[in-house]
């Protein structure tokens, strides 16, 4: 069956009545033939509302498939069936997701390359650019397992360790973590959580999708106002080393902090150009990697408390 086949069926089922609301994602336009690991089940037609067909297919999804007897598995089939899978878990319950997946992880933690095999799917379905929707705490979960598994080697351990610390540092309503940056005068810094709500951008000085990002937030009267008074930090941050970083920050805002971050770099989890962190008032992190219009409009609501 093909995948496009397979969505069509997995919506008639009631389940992807998600697509009101949101495109389907971009894999179900190709037409790519993929073998299944197991016929994907569908929720009952009696139960009614997203939630509760969310819910049965968390408790019901890995069913068809022989943990027992599977020693490893075809990774592409493997990615397919996570990415399927990643649309109820978005709506289900919490608890009935984290029940479910606590029940996954611990039957693949008893098989270190099935463990390897989910954790790659975890990550190209949740984590990945590519990945249609951000999941960072479900994806926590298969990290967390894969780096407590006293059966993977430290080398394979490594790569996953450091996805893990960045994404525990960077935690919605965690504080973010102090780092030291360097100036415009040259001069040693540190950031760390102010009562005053801040605006950290860690961006590439030489980005077009910067460039016209920065001219959209140079230009917003409401967020200038918001800065004069006293209501809002602005620190632009260049988080890789660069020797000519000031000379491309020269003519930036003066009410801006600008400086130099590579230390951040590694603290923080930097998957969008530009990459936006949202402090609150209280030293939380508010939003993050979110889009520049979606982040201004959250400034001006908290700004409305």
């Amino acid at each position: 069956m093909t995948t496009m086949k397979r969505i069509q069926s997995y919506i008639l089922s009631g389940i992807l009545a998600i697509t009101a609301i949101s495109p389907l994602p971009s894999y179900c336009q190709d037409f790519i033939e993929i073998d299944p690991l197991f016929e994907y089940p569908m929720a009952p037609e009696e139960l009614e509302g997203l939630t509760a067909k969310s819910n049965y297919l968390m408790e019901h999804f890995w069913d068809p498939m022989d943990f027992k007897n599977k020693t490893a598995v075809d990774q592409n089939a493997l990615n397919d069936a996570m990415n399927v899978f990643s649309a109820p878990l978005r709506w289900a319950d919490k608890s009935k997701a984290d029940a479910a997946l606590d029940k996954l992880i611990d039957k693949i933690s008893k098989n270190p390359t099935l463990l390897l095999q989910f954790t790659k799917a975890a990550e190209e379905t949740m984590y990945s650019p590519r990945a249609e929707v951000w999941i960072d705490d479900v994806y926590i979960k298969f990290l967390n397992a894969f780096v407590k598994n006293k059966k993977m080697t430290p080398n394979r351990k490594e790569r996953y360790q450091s996805q893990l610390t960045t994404l525990e540092n960077t935690r919605i309503g965690n504080t973010p973590p102090v780092f030291t940056f360097t100036g415009r005068e040259g001069k040693q810094e540190t950031y760390m959580p102010m009562s005053t709500m801040t605006l950290i951008i860690f961006g590439n000085p030489y980005n077009t999708d910067w460039r016209l990002a920065r001219l959209k937030l140079e230009t917003n009267l409401q967020l200038s106002q918001a800065i004069d008074q006293g209501k809002l930090n602005i620190l632009y941050l260049v988080p890789f080393e660069d020797s000519n970083w000031e000379s491309q920050v020269n003519n930036y805002p003066d009410k801006w902090t600008v400086g130099n971050a590579p230390e951040a770099g590694k603290l923080y989890d930097l998957r969008l150009t530009p990459s936006l962190y949202l402090i609150g008032n209280d030293g939380k992190i508010i939003m993050k990697n979110n889009t520049l219009d979606t982040t201004i409009k959250e400034i001006f609501q908290q700004l409305e408390k």
